[in-house]
């Protein structure tokens, strides 16, 4: 009777591997919570593109219901802000191409005008209002120049900065320790100088250099390509952190390898290409993944350099911005579609992203 008694007061112990079954449920809850969290802004930037402007500052979880254009809305007012061609609009409700119709008139007077039921105008111009940020976006013609403008500013600065780095890295590795150091202090002094303090000894140097090609001041393929070297040379010069990652991992590979290459008759640029390269995979994936968001979202060096016809991604978005007036529902399409191929890349090569912070961590 009393052995039963304690036994029914005494609590199961957790054994070892209860313990790390309950330890492994905990952490999985506590990431897809964090995962959830950080994939919220994502998911409600992707429904503000369905919302219009006049609800800009009203939280939206979801795609609302399909807004009714009211039928006293101008016409000229529709066709400037939803980028209508008033020539195809006459076409589908079927309106005589030759008549005219003055920017003020409503749509209620076009109804009455031209016997046009009102539930066929309002279903007409009804997907104006919920895809306006897509259509705006992709008929206005500046979206696809803007983002091959983008791809190759950022491809070209990607490989020149990795190029660049390398040589960089391998010839403060071959320096003795005290002067290596030197040297390599001095990059790192970028890290404390804020870029908007020398943005005016950049734009000066990059006038001069400019001045030097002929007609670089005159519209033209030559002024177009002066602009666009001027941002990449500007991506590619010699920054703090990839002098740091090839550094430390280039002085961390044995100096016994360079000297076999040479005793097997090897030159230090063979050497470079066929045993050095091969070995500088994971620290190459790594700052191209950690500059890749760098150069794709630069805003300041395309605004000053570019001219506004023949911008990036990121100033384009801002002349969505109106001085008066802002169609937010295009601003929050261009972002998405801005940001859309950065996490693709991100989710396609996170395993390299992984593996350059672990080999960063442990070089550095």
């Amino acid at each position: 009777m009393v052995t039963s008694e304690v036994s029914a007061g005494t609590q199961p112990r957790l054994t070892p591997s209860r313990r790390k079954r309950i330890f492994n449920v905990v952490v999985t809850l506590f990431l897809i919570l964090y995962s959830l969290i950080t994939l919220f802004p994502f998911y409600v930037l992707f429904v503000r593109t369905f919302v219009g402007t006049k609800e800009a500052t009203e939280l939206h979880l979801w795609i609302p219901p399909m807004e009714e254009v009211s039928l006293e809305a101008e016409i000229g007012n529709l066709s400037i802000f939803y980028n209508l061609d008033i020539k195809k609009v006459k076409q589908d409700l079927g309106i005589p191409l030759t008549e005219y119709i003055p920017a003020r008139t409503t749509l209620k007077q076009i109804s009455e005008r031209y016997d046009i039921p009102p539930e066929r105008i309002q279903k007409y111009f009804g997907p104006f209002s919920r895809y306006n940020g897509w259509i705006v976006l992709f008929t206005s013609g500046k979206l696809g120049p803007a983002v091959l403008r983008t791809v190759l500013i950022t491809v070209v600065s990607l490989i020149g900065v990795n190029i660049l780095s390398i040589c960089t890295g391998y010839g403060l590795a071959g320096l003795k320790r005290r002067d290596q150091m030197f040297i390599y202090n001095l990059y790192l002094l970028q890290m404390v100088i804020p870029p908007m303090l020398i943005i005016l000894p950049q734009f000066m140097i990059i006038q001069w250099l400019q001045k030097l090609l002929p007609n670089s001041d005159q519209p033209g393929f030559t002024r177009y390509a002066s602009q666009i070297l001027a941002v990449i040379l500007i991506n590619i010069k010699g920054g703090a952190l990839s002098t740091m990652i090839f550094t430390s991992f280039i002085t961390a590979i044995p100096r016994e390898l360079e000297e076999s290459a040479e005793i097997d008759g090897a030159s230090r640029l063979q050497y470079v290409f066929h045993v050095l390269l091969p070995l500088l995979k994971v620290p190459v994936a790594s700052l191209t993944v950690i500059m890749l968001p760098v150069f794709w979202n630069q805003f300041l060096q395309p605004y000053v350099y570019l001219d506004p016809d023949n911008t990036t991604l990121l100033p384009l978005i801002q002349n969505y911005a109106g001085q008066y007036t802002t169609n937010y529902q295009v601003v929050y399409t261009a972002i998405f579609v801005s940001i859309l191929p950065l996490v693709l890349v991100y989710i396609f090569f996170r395993r390299w992203f992984i593996r350059g912070l672990l080999a960063g961590a442990i070089k550095g």
